[in-house]
């Protein structure tokens, strides 16, 4: 599958070469730039074709030799004499001002990189390629689809403003997931609200501001959201049926139903008082230190539960690798060296 993925990558950017035509490559893992651009080098390599990429003889040809000698990354070292490169967080800082200037001055033809770059730096190309559709997702615990949001940050990057009237975008995915890419860039997908998973948090954060004093007012709060919006729009996907929407138009026992089980789940944590008879809200100091440092309730709950008066350095560290934020957080291949010795 990736030999295939990367066949049809390579066809790809020869067609966008012999127009001179810079093409960044999106994937998905650091590592997978490298491989990728060693895939499309030898394959160039192997049909005599690398002299469109970088003319033999060029100034091009020359500068990205003496730019490959001074690069500390070793893929990168490797593939930028022949006018291909890597972009991602984990290249040093030196390696990526090189390669965005080198891309920038059109040095560079083919550019493999991770998302960061769709997201944070501003380099356009004629043509973007994303190299399959599917991440894997740890808090699924299985592969999914990139997000809409991703995929169209990515294409956004076809096109060069003051230098083309048009650009290109590819992707590479399975027939399966063909129509919701078409209905992706014709804008067919529906906005759906994501308040409901991080609802206890935007709850805490209004409570220690203030702003939200009773559940009433929580109420009349939630009814300014994005979220209430869709509700009333698309009641289904937020598994409210239509006659409840019938008996309750401004689903005002919905948005009850909503803010009481956040406050319940913030008093459980001890970052609310909440007071069932008057339906008074007041923050804890608890509560306001997680919204002062955006701190997750699930993480306040576990510090909450084992937190001591007298704790050792280690197991304050210990305490904290067990907040929600860094479940997803793996270690790194480099990483390992270090952090044995630090063991």
């Amino acid at each position: 599958r990736l030999q295939l993925q990367n066949s049809i990558c390579y066809e790809k950017a020869m067609e966008q070469r012999k127009n001179d035509n810079q093409i960044l490559i999106f994937v998905h893992s650091r590592i997978e730039t490298g491989k990728t651009a060693k895939a499309l080098r030898d394959i160039a390599a192997e049909k005599s074709e690398l002299n469109r990429f970088v003319r033999d003889g060029s100034a091009t040809q020359e500068i990205l030799r003496e730019e490959a000698a001074a690069a500390k990354n070793a893929d990168l070292k490797d593939v930028l004499p022949y006018g291909f490169a890597i972009h991602h967080a984990g290249l040093a800082r030196e390696d990526r001002e090189l390669v965005e200037d080198l891309f920038a001055d059109r040095h560079i033809g083919v550019l493999c990189t991770t998302a960061t770059l769709a997201w944070g730096v501003n380099l356009p190309a004629h043509a973007v390629i994303i190299k399959g559709t599917q991440i894997y997702d740890p808090a699924k615990g299985r592969w999914a689809e990139l997000s809409p949001l991703d995929v169209l940050q990515m294409l956004g990057r076809a096109g060069r403003p003051q230098y083309d009237s048009e650009g290109e975008g590819i992707i590479l995915t399975q027939h399966s997931e063909l129509q919701y890419y078409l209905s992706l860039t014709n804008l067919q997908l529906p906005v759906e609200s994501q308040l409901i998973k991080s609802l206890q948090d935007h709850m805490n954060a209004e409570i220690a501001l203030g702003s939200i004093q009773t559940i009433s007012e929580a109420i009349d709060w939630l009814g300014y959201t994005f979220l209430f919006i869709r509700m009333l729009r698309n009641p289904s996907s937020y598994g409210i049926a239509e006659s409840s929407l019938r008996d309750d138009p401004r689903l005002k026992k919905r948005r009850l139903d909503l803010v009481h089980t956040a406050a319940s789940m913030l008093e459980k944590s001890n970052l609310i008082h909440y007071d069932r008879r008057s339906g008074a809200l007041q923050s804890t100091p608890l509560g306001r230190v997680a919204s002062q440092f955006y701190i997750n309730s699930s993480s306040m709950t576990v510090y909450n539960r084992h937190m001591r008066p007298s704790m050792a350095d280690i197991d304050l560290l210990k305490l904290f690798s067990l907040s929600g934020e860094f479940s997803h957080i793996t270690v790194r291949e480099e990483e390992k060296l270090e952090l044995s010795k630090l063991a």
